[in-house]
């Protein structure tokens, strides 16, 4: 574990805002705009984190046995106003329900988190409220061609694969569905949901199923936006969603199937820096309207080299979750985050890849 600490000593008086994630710079991001102090703990401490955090405990992951003696010290030396936590800790629930001994915790309780990770009983669940989803089993297919295995926990695709070995235990067997992938970020209250925005997504490739970008979809089909909105009357009211979270799903044209929730801030939150989403994700409500009518892009840039970045790379002020200087990269392992804003869908992912080869052409 690592600790970075900014001049001016431990502020016991002053409120803090506690983020925990697998990458907490978005949050920090969101919290320092609303005017509060950020702590972070996070798996990178990259550069923009640590420009944006009071202080910055990077770990090697977020269970209880790692980030306990981190949470001890915070108690004793801060007074947190609240706990956000962001991508990882859904997959969490123990160390969740440790840190709600500790602070008090915005968004999904562990419970919630257990409940939408249990899959046997969440697609029952599913199929009970009529919402379609890709096939799913738990015994390996008689011929495994066009199904993929999933972890019953993953974070942006990570750890999905296509059907070349037996599941092992935590994981399931679902069938591959071509389409749209999309997905819909919306704030819940534990009875109601407002929907913020719908987008289109993408994945590194064909084969990897790790999440690599995301852009706003303003012109979705009606009955797939009927659809969508209808699912989430179910779920939200269910399962007591509350703050930000995002629904993924496929649209083949034709039909629309349901993959995923995640319970907690996601990538796409990012596409909406004009509204206060911290405050939507504390009180599960939306009190600003954007009137921006750009469409935002969001993409992760993935090694496609080893690499290391030194301190004569002079990073463009749209990239941003720049790694430490000196940090050695492996191939596949990701570099940074761009972001993109034109007019239209088309122009932003046009600037979107300009955008990564110019990355790329410098630093390799």
């Amino acid at each position: 574990m690592s600790v970075i600490q900014k001049a001016g000593g431990l502020k016991f008086s002053q409120q803090h805002i506690l983020i925990i994630a697998h990458s907490g710079r978005m949050l920090a991001n969101a919290v320092k705009q609303a005017g509060h102090s950020p702590l972070v703990i996070d798996l990178f401490a990259d550069q923009d984190t640590v420009a944006l955090a009071e202080q910055v405990w990077q770990v090697e992951d977020l269970s209880w046995a790692t980030i306990q003696a981190v949470i001890e010290c915070i108690v004793l030396n801060y007074k947190i106003q609240w706990l956000v936590y962001g991508s990882g800790m859904e997959n969490q629930p123990e160390t969740l329900a440790h840190l709600a001994e500790c602070f008090t915790v915005a968004g999904n309780s562990a419970a919630v988190c257990k409940q939408l990770n249990d899959k046997k009983s969440f697609f029952k669940q599913l199929d009970r409220f009529a919402i379609a989803y890709p096939e799913s089993q738990f015994e390996a297919p008689e011929n495994n061609i066009g199904w993929l295995i999933k972890p019953f926990k993953h974070v942006g695709g990570i750890g999905v694969d296509w059907c070349n070995r037996a599941a092992k235990q935590g994981e399931y067997y679902q069938r591959f569905s071509k389409g749209l992938v999309s997905s819909v970020l919306f704030c819940a209250d534990g009875k109601q949901s407002e929907l913020i925005g719908f987008h289109r997504q993408w994945s590194v490739s064909q084969d990897n199923f790790t999440f690599a970008g995301i852009v706003q979809e303003p012109f979705l089909a009606v009955e797939v936006q009927q659809t969508v909105r209808g699912w989430l009357k179910k779920l939200v009211s269910y399962y007591q969603l509350k703050g930000l979270a995002s629904l993924d799903f496929i649209w083949d044209g034709e039909n629309c199937y349901f993959l995923e929730i995640n319970p907690r801030p996601p990538a796409s939150m990012a596409l909406y820096p004009k509204l206060d989403l911290l405050n939507a994700h504390i009180t599960g409500k939306i009190r600003n309207i954007c009137t921006d009518k750009s469409i935002y892009g969001l993409q992760i840039i993935y090694a496609r080299q080893a690499c290391t970045i030194n301190a004569t790379f002079n990073w463009p002020e749209w990239s941003f979750d720049r790694p430490k200087i000196n940090t050695r990269l492996d191939t596949n392992a990701p570099i940074c985050s761009i972001i993109a804003q034109q007019e239209t869908v088309r122009q932003t992912l046009d600037s979107l890849l300009a955008r990564q080869q110019f990355i790329e052409n410098n630093l390799y």
